[in-house]
């Protein structure tokens, strides 16, 4: 995690055809089954197929991006843990900015919970193209599939994770009736994953670090498989406490009823109807639009009229 001078190389001369096979599939396979989990979760309100492609893609851009700074950083701190950090905030903050570009001005981003699917699926593309970078930088068909197998199980969740807090604080902001809230909310979807992943990869790091006898089998499961555990599992928890919070929030939010009071700030969906935000979200949707939906472009300037 702290060391990034790998060779992305798909086809490496290591590597037999079958070989490059296997290690894609234990690359992409879990990531792949995460996607369909997530649309899943999402069947009743489906988001158009054009908008998952190009979060799905998104991988290929914010790898580039965060990579690109990171190098960039790298000479002028020594210190690994303070690296660490850095690095973490900046991949965040590459996803975020994926999120601004393709989806916080789209009219298909109309309740809470699309922030965290579209912030889900940016996030799996992001570690889904990782693993297989990662994976492929070994120079031995065990070491990449017992690589991608480890990111499997803890950094590709990680990613995940990471993306349902971002959207969850994305959508209290984009919906918020408050520009205090907004600030505010934004400014926690950068700095919670950044210190939830940062803490996550010093951790790694420091596990990683300890002296442990291998052929030991209380050692491993003391000093590796158990904190592995405990951290995998807090992680897990939050990401269902949030995920829980937000599906709760978004039903608040269509069937237009009250919220709590600590949410009191958020928009109802009749509110967000005639909002500003969805104003902007439709004439930027009819600008941008190679195919324009007349009907529909019809009926949403007799709502906006009436």
């Amino acid at each position: 995690m702290i060391n990034l001078s790998f060779d992305f190389n798909l086809f490496n001369n290591y590597y037999y055809f079958y070989e490059r096979l296997l290690v894609l599939i234990f690359s992409l396979v879990p990531t792949l089954l995460l996607v369909a989990f997530v649309l899943y979760t999402d069947r009743k309100s489906r988001e158009p197929v054009k908008n998952v492609v190009l979060c799905l893609l998104s991988g290929i851009l914010t790898i580039s991006v965060a990579g690109y700074f990171e190098n960039l950083v790298m000479p002028y701190f020594s210190n690994n843990t303070i690296l660490t950090f850095i690095w973490a905030f900046i991949e965040e903050l590459s996803k975020i900015a994926i999120f601004f570009l393709f989806i916080f001005d789209n009219k298909h981003y109309d309740d809470i919970y699309d922030g965290i699917v579209y912030m889900m699926l940016i996030a799996l593309s992001f570690a889904g193209l990782e693993n297989i970078m990662y994976a492929f930088s070994e120079s031995t068909i065990n070491d990449s599939i017992s690589l991608a197998l480890m990111r499997d199980f803890t950094t590709v969740p990680l990613h995940v994770i990471c993306g349902i807090v971002i959207g969850y604080f994305m959508s209290l902001g984009s919906f918020s009736k408050s520009k205090d809230k907004k600030i505010i909310n934004f400014s926690l979807a950068i700095v919670v994953p950044s210190l939830i992943h940062g803490s996550f990869n010093f951790l790694m790091n420091f596990l990683g670090n300890l002296k442990i006898d291998y052929n030991n089998s209380i050692q491993v499961l003391l000093f590796e498989i158990l904190p592995l555990l405990v951290i995998m599992i807090s992680l897990f928890y939050l990401a269902a406490k949030v995920s829980k919070k937000a599906l709760s929030l978004n039903k608040t939010f269509i069937n237009n009823e009250q919220y709590d009071k600590k949410h009191n700030y958020l928009m109802t969906n009749e509110e967000y109807l005639y909002s500003s935000i969805r104003t902007r979200r439709i004439k930027m949707y009819q600008k941008t639009s190679l195919s324009r939906n007349k009907e529909e472009d019809d009926v949403y300037d007799k709502e906006i009229s009436s």
